[in-house]
């Protein structure tokens, strides 16, 4: 199978899967849990500042006769630059717990 085919088998698997939680109603929980988790641990906050440092970074540049120059930054620009970040930011606690609540509901499904 080619690595494309691999890709759409493993994309049919994981709407299979998210599917199923929509449908059990396991999606909503444990998208809430993650978004407490998130919230605790601070990584709302965190991102926020990105954003707002990334626009006022971007937002602003000195022009030749000294005075300043604004720029519009598209949503689609700072989610490019953000979202790696904001990824990276997830507390391992956080990951590892979903992924947890994740594993412990397939293999109820599996069983």
């Amino acid at each position: 199978m080619t690595r494309d085919g691999d890709n759409s088998e493993l994309n049919q698997i994981k709407s299979k899967i998210q599917e199923h939680l929509v449908s059990s109603g396991n999606y909503e929980l444990i998208s809430k849990q993650l978004k407490l988790q998130l919230i605790e641990s601070g990584w709302y906050d965190k991102v926020a500042q990105i954003a707002m440092d990334e626009l006022n970074n971007s937002s602003s540049k000195d022009t030749k006769d000294g005075g300043r120059a604004y720029t519009t930054k598209s949503l689609s620009d700072l989610y490019t630059v953000v979202k790696p970040k904001a990824e990276g930011l997830v507390p391992n606690e956080v990951r590892e717990n979903m992924l947890k609540r994740i594993e412990l509901y397939l293999d109820d499904l599996i069983e």
